[in-house]
């Protein structure tokens, strides 16, 4: 497997698909519609997991073009933190003024208006003053900002694996997965209805899914060992199926782990012919990712909770699908041809696979 330097391949597609998965599960929970599954996850989490499955294996290529700290993070903080700045800024100064129930002079006085600009920083703040509060899912603007924090803390781990200027290990990354694996099932079992946080993040929601990130990266290292073949993915998608249709009871969590970023990359990798065309208008993925959720509460709140999760979904892809093109052309791809210039002399003209 090459690096992806072109657009032709599946990736653009899965991640579009992605972003429709948590439009989709974030619609049933914002019209309280009762919630679908696949795999042990809800529909949304999927998303998220396609999410870490790729930018796992992405980010990992990544360092092993350029391994030199700065240059790695500079590299992935103009991934991550240009769109996410635009998108807080119009909640906080725009969206947040308009749709609030309390005045403009109380709502930007208010220190959860100031506090949600922490989310700039990756510190997750959910709350504004007034804004959403009589929805069916009250007060919260943009609930897919949880999974940001998760992602920035990965792309640390993979740097810190790689001990200097050296790829990733594998054995390194390996012992981390049963490391994180300890963690979630110590906190599953011994905390229930209890919340460690760190950096305004659970820390047994993210160490759920930080494997999936380290599976992806792991697959990348060992690309040359591990081959991506569609006979075992679709093997890994029956058994899946199968265990949760007739042996529900089983812990399929932990072997999703394994199975999902195999199977994810392996149709990514796949140059389907109408599937890989998904990029030629550029990648929205990042930008429906970011909007999804406020457009979805406003479209809840204008309809005064009479909007079917079925119709949500539906006018919030067609509406974050414009915005995800607008942030990427206008915004995002300007910020990411600054990479050119960090990354070095021999990867200049190289063109690097985007990840959320």
């Amino acid at each position: 497997m090459q690096s992806v330097q072109s657009r032709e391949n599946n990736f653009d597609c899965l991640r579009q698909f992605a972003a429709f998965l948590v439009i989709l599960g974030h619609s049933q929970s914002l019209t309280g519609a009762a919630h679908s599954g696949l795999w042990g996850h809800a529909i949304a989490t999927v998303g998220v997991l396609i999410f870490f499955g790729l930018s796992g294996y992405l980010v990992a290529q990544s360092w092993e073009r350029d391994p030199a700290y700065i240059s790695f993070i500079a590299k992935r903080s103009l991934r991550i933190f240009p769109a996410l700045t635009l998108c807080v800024l119009l909640s906080v100064f725009v969206l947040g003024p308009i749709l609030s129930i309390v005045p403009a002079g109380e709502y930007f006085q208010n220190p959860n208006t100031q506090n949600y600009l922490w989310n700039i920083a990756l510190l997750p703040r959910y709350n504004l003053p007034g804004v959403f509060a009589d929805n069916t899912y009250p007060h919260a603007v943009n609930g897919s900002l949880w999974s940001l924090p998760v992602e920035f803390a990965c792309y640390l781990l993979i740097a810190f694996l790689a001990f200097g200027r050296r790829k990733a290990r594998p054995l390194a990354i390996l012992l981390l997965c049963f490391l994180l694996f300890g963690i979630s099932s110590w906190y599953s079992h011994l905390y229930q209805g209890a919340q460690i946080v760190v950096w305004g993040t659970d820390l047994g929601q993210a160490t759920s899914i930080m494997p999936f990130f380290m599976v992806g990266a792991l697959l990348c290292v060992l690309r040359d060992r591990i081959a991506l073949r569609c006979d075992v993915a679709l093997a890994m998608a029956l058994a899946l199926t199968a265990l949760q249709l007739f042996v529900p009871s089983f812990p399929i969590d932990q072997i999703t782990w394994i199975f999902v970023p195999y199977i994810v990359l392996t149709i990514g990798w796949a140059r389907t012919p109408v599937l890989r065309r998904f990029g030629r208008f550029g990648d929205p993925s990042y930008g429906m990712y970011l909007y999804a959720f406020p457009v979805q509460q406003t479209l809840v709140h204008l309809s005064g909770n009479t909007i079917d999760f079925v119709t949500l979904t539906f006018l919030t892809t067609v509406i974050v699908a414009v915005l995800g093109l607008l942030s990427w052309h206008l915004l995002e791809k300007p910020a990411m041809t600054l990479k050119s210039k960090i990354a070095p002399p021999s990867e200049r003209f190289q063109r690097e696979g985007t990840s959320v």
